[in-house]
């Protein structure tokens, strides 16, 4: 299964809203994709990003880092070429991460 499907899949077994994918070539040579989703709590924001993590290993994905503790609003999980950043959604409309991509090439990416 393509990383991009087990992340997809992974979002949606988790109930993750509003996900969005952005084309990063044009931008970062490391980086092909970066994904947003949001969550309604902070549980879910967890849950969302550890089955992500975990759906990536079980197929025989590198999982680079985490970032976030069990407080945290905002998890990032780096697959290496594919970036997902889990938001609970207060906190998504905070950052407004779409405004500062507003110029790449982007779908939405549920399932």
């Amino acid at each position: 299964m393509e990383l991009l499907d087990v992340i997809k899949k992974a979002i949606d077994e988790k109930k993750g809203e509003h996900v969005i994918k952005y084309d990063f070539r044009s931008l970062n040579p490391f980086i092909d994709n970066v994904i947003l989703c949001s969550a309604g709590n902070i549980r879910q924001v967890h849950a969302i990003a550890q089955n992500v993590k975990e759906r990536a290993r079980e197929y025989g994905y590198p999982v680079r880092s985490m970032e976030g503790n069990h407080d945290s609003r905002w998890v990032l999980v780096d697959l290496d070429s594919v970036v997902v950043h889990v938001f609970l959604e207060e906190e998504r409309k905070h950052f407004q991460l779409e405004k500062l991509y507003a110029d790449l090439p982007c779908e939405d990416f549920t399932l």
